[in-house]
């Protein structure tokens, strides 16, 4: 029987980090060093932190490094399993459906992008998603972005919108005007999710919880947060160690 109390986080570090240029043509987007420490020791440090004492890394870009210094630095009683996509990366939706068999003990599962660099509270984040009893519960933010979620009222998904390029997509029914908000690359899901996963290879996230809002109630949370990173251009690492003090970060 499953542990209904169970959980576990999976770590997204598959991707191919092209947006960083030279920076990850010799090493992996999750062993970029900020404040000399690799993102990924970041991202389990505070996972740790946060109660999470079993995780999922997906690898395939230069895997073997992370394999390796995941051997040499996992935060001592963290168990760490490495979920390998050895033709081609994933991307999150198909990265999270190859993982299922490393993660379908847990009952609730945290998703959280390598590249992002935040004092975002995750606790708060899973007793958010406790307390709506939700599906999922997606970490967003008010700030300024290229694309954003569509939340009601009542802090249920219900759209999309990338206004530059005047697309725009309702899910359902709101209560209430919709607000613009931007997310943050860290969800908490119910195991159940991954029974509802598509069938397809390679897919992202934010397209499956849109089709999965149409059907059930998708829940957001705005967790207070006093800085938030995406790691994912040239300059951001700078930006980050000129604005952020080391501890502050892990």
């Amino acid at each position: 029987m499953k542990d209904r109390g169970r959980r576990k986080a999976m770590v997204f570090a598959a991707g191919l980090g092209t947006r960083l240029g030279v920076v990850t043509r010799e090493r992996p987007k999750a062993l970029v060093e900020v404040h000399g420490m690799p993102l990924l020791g970041v991202v389990l440090r505070r996972l740790q932190r946060a109660g999470y004492g079993e995780v999922v890394v997906n690898v395939h870009h230069h895997a073997a490094m992370i394999t390796g210094w995941l051997w040499e630095h996992t935060p001592a009683g963290m168990r760490v399993h490495i979920s390998e996509e050895r033709e081609r990366p994933l991307e999150t939706g198909g990265g999270l459906r190859g993982a299922r068999p490393l993660l379908q003990d847990a009952s609730v599962i945290l998703l959280h992008n390598v590249d992002i660099l935040t004092d975002l509270d995750l606790q708060l984040l899973l007793e958010e998603h406790t307390r709506a009893d939700a599906l999922a519960t997606l970490a967003v933010l008010d700030r300024p972005a290229t694309r954003y979620l569509l939340v009601d009222s009542e802090g249920v998904l219900c759209g999309w919108e990338h206004p530059a390029a005047g697309r725009r997509r309702i899910v359902r029914e709101g209560d209430g005007p919709l607000r613009r908000r931007g997310y943050c690359g860290i969800a908490v899901i119910d195991a159940r999710v991954l029974d509802l996963l598509p069938d397809e290879e390679v897919f992202s996230l934010t397209p499956f919880f849109l089709d999965l809002a149409a059907r059930h109630p998708v829940r957001v949370a705005e967790v207070p947060a006093s800085f938030w990173y995406d790691v994912g251009k040239p300059g951001i690492i700078e930006e980050v160690e000129r604005n952020i003090p080391p501890g502050t970060l892990a």
